[in-house]
């Protein structure tokens, strides 16, 4: 569930519009499929040559005799020392306890400058006036007959203004006043508990039937991935005539899984609510599997909480973990380049736009930003 079918599923009595909130999603569209290769192993093959140079100045510039210090564990050790914790903590539990996860997920909008064609909200910081972020959050518990229990959920809402207040309380109050949400700065509003037969999502790989071998679950991940791109491709062939691949509408389809298995996994344990609420032994898999996925390296690691982070051409993620509690605790997601139309009105062809900075944002704010605590469920 990416983070705009999270906002539907939290207000699903939207009125209908021309300018409804899925069309917000496909801002995310970065680049055309024929693109990504080539800029990937470039980026890849630069990652390289900069390690190995590392590596051989290391050699260099070591005097003889001198032990220098251990290394710090790598991304894939605190991975793998948080799946681990995750099965101790779930050995010692109760049989019959059940664990439920609450996400609250942040996002920043801009308005004014380029954004001014992404009503309400764009993700291009460059030539912006202003920004809000918006927040939401639930309480989520899945029980083994698949019931997907939602509770102490918190309605979409503003919290935070940036920049020119006025234009972005225009923005907000037009798209957004006359619906639930209310007015810019509507106190928040708790929405009724309920209850689903199953998550509204689909997984690559079923927390019901996974492999339990990492190496093989990472294998299992990316048919996934791939078999859900060919069926997404199948269902548009459907709806849309003419060639698919000049129209442009397929790109939102390869950007989101025409992409390495640890981009994906990143993105989906962001978003995904089923992924968070599987099984103990699901979810360390799932870590140990992302330890194996090539291209997270350590960002800070000097306090209990370790960051870890992977950089694409359109976004970066950090990935804020607790190896000795079994915690994933935060992901952050930088867009780094966006579309700069609409999904219904650019082509495959036509190039991202790089998402910039603004001044008056503060330092080292994400566009989209996700917390996670677990407890036992009452």
């Amino acid at each position: 569930m990416d983070i705009f079918d999270q906002v539907r599923e939290i207000r699903p009595t939207y009125p209908t519009s021309p300018q409804a909130p899925r069309r917000a999603l496909h801002q995310e569209i970065a680049r055309s499929r024929r693109s990504r290769p080539l800029r990937r192993i470039a980026v890849v093959s630069l990652g390289g040559a900069a390690v190995a140079a590392a590596v051989v100045t290391a050699i260099a510039v070591a005097p003889p005799g001198v032990v220098s210090q251990p290394q710090a564990a790598s991304a894939a050790e605190y991975l793998t020392e948080t799946a681990a914790s995750i099965r101790a903590a779930a050995a010692a539990a109760p049989a019959s306890e059940t664990t439920a996860v609450t996400i609250t997920t942040r996002h920043l909008g801009m308005v004014g400058g380029p954004n001014t064609v992404f009503a309400p909200f764009g993700d291009i910081r460059a030539g912006a006036t202003g920004a809000v972020v918006s927040q939401w959050s639930g309480t989520y518990r899945l029980d083994a007959d698949g019931t997907l229990h939602v509770t102490d959920q918190i309605r979409f809402h503003s919290t935070d203004v940036y920049g020119d207040e006025a234009a972005v309380a225009t923005a907000w109050n037009d798209y957004y006043g006359s619906t639930e949400i209310g007015p810019l700065g509507t106190p928040p509003v708790a929405e009724d508990p309920h209850s689903a037969d199953s998550p509204p999502e689909t997984l690559p790989v079923s927390p019901a039937d996974f492999p339990h071998d990492p190496a093989a679950f990472l294998e299992a991940w990316t048919q996934g991935m791939r078999d859900l791109m060919d069926a997404e491709i199948a269902e548009s062939a459907e709806l849309v005539d003419g060639d698919l691949e000049e129209s442009g509408i397929l790109d939102r389809t390869y950007e989101r899984y025409d992409v390495p298995a640890a981009e994906h996994m990143l993105s989906t344990l962001a978003t995904s609510t089923l992924l968070h609420t599987g099984s103990p032994e699901y979810r360390a898999t799932f870590l140990e599997a992302l330890a194996l996925a090539p291209g997270i390296t350590v960002e800070e690691d000097s306090t209990a909480v370790k960051v870890l982070a992977y950089a694409s051409d359109e976004q970066r993620y950090r990935l804020s973990i607790d190896p000795a509690a079994g915690a994933v605790v935060q992901i952050d997601e930088f867009l780094l380049a966006v579309p700069g139309q609409l999904w219904n009105r650019h082509t495959k062809d036509d190039p991202p736009v790089e998402v910039g900075s603004a001044p008056f944002l503060p330092d080292g704010i994400p566009s989209r930003s996700s917390t996670f605590r677990s407890a036992p469920a009452s």
